[in-house]
């Protein structure tokens, strides 16, 4: 899978790069394992897609990841997940992610970023 996942427990984090090329199933596979059915729900999520291809990631397959990460959310407190970037188009795909999780009534905060210490600093993590 071109997603590397990292779990920090003691910062209740969930760290995912991408590399190379993200397709749809890639992500709906993370969803799948990492946060559907597991204890990592309440986690906040960094996805590091800034060396990542997403040209393949289309409005039905992140539909359908959005449905099912938003059925994952933990009803105990809205977390956090922020999307680093690196391009124009990592931007359209995110932002389209966003608003898609967003109407699929995901209690988590989604945020979108060009800056890895802006973002650190929004998930409450030094750079």
């Amino acid at each position: 899978m071109p997603l590397r996942v990292e779990v920090d427990a003691k910062k209740e984090m969930i760290l995912v790069s991408g590399e190379g090329v993200v397709t749809d199933d890639d992500l709906l596979e993370y969803v799948q394992e990492y946060l559907l059915g597991s204890d990592l729900r309440g986690f906040d999520e960094l996805f590091d897609l800034s060396e990542a291809d997403l040209q393949d990631l289309t409005y039905a397959g992140l539909s359908s990841v959005a449905a099912a990460a938003a059925a994952s959310d933990s009803d105990v407190a809205p977390t956090k997940i922020a999307i680093l970037i690196s391009e124009a188009r990592g931007m359209g795909v995110s932002r389209l992610y966003q608003s898609l999780r967003e109407s699929k009534g995901g209690r988590r905060h989604t945020r979108v970023f060009w800056d890895r210490t802006e973002c650190l600093e929004w998930l409450g993590l030094t750079p």
